[in-house]
């Protein structure tokens, strides 16, 4: 019964916060300007008050499933798995960080500032989404081993 209460919440958090990460990438997507305060504040309370308790939540509930299923952690999709979403998470981080360092050159931003911080975004959420990809299939798979 903890087992598929733990897997239901954990597989709910997933998907809203992979929600939230997405909404939040779409925003970013339709800023055109360094300096659109509203998109910015829309992103940053995203971030803190539904993306950071979503992973801390994942990070438990799927720590806690692992516990209770007796689950090996050198098992290559459970360590690769853990791996991955930090990277998510780290990178989601890096995206944040540049996103504030761009919102705060307030006046007259050279354009290669700016062009480096849009870059450093970019590179950022790629990073994210190509540990996400990483993570799914590690989730997907679930071996226990490279055989």
């Amino acid at each position: 019964m903890l087992y598929e209460s733990l897997k239901i919440l954990h597989i709910i958090g997933a998907a809203i916060l992979l929600s939230s990460i997405g909404y939040s990438y779409s925003l970013w997507k339709r800023i055109e300007s360094p300096h659109n305060e509203d998109a910015f504040s829309k992103i940053q309370k995203q971030t803190w008050l539904v993306i950071m308790p979503l992973a801390i939540l994942q990070l438990a509930s799927g720590f806690t499933i692992i516990s209770v299923q007796q689950y090996d952690f050198s098992e290559i999709w459970i360590s690769g798995s853990v791996i991955s979403f930090i990277l998510v998470i780290a990178s989601w981080f890096g995206f944040i960080y540049f996103l504030l360092l761009s919102q705060q050159i307030k006046l007259s931003p050279s354009e290669s500032t700016a062009t480096f911080y849009r870059r450093a975004q970019r590179g950022a959420l790629l990073i994210c989404k190509f540990s996400l990809v990483i993570m799914i299939f590690f989730m997907t798979t679930k071996t226990t081993g490279w055989s």
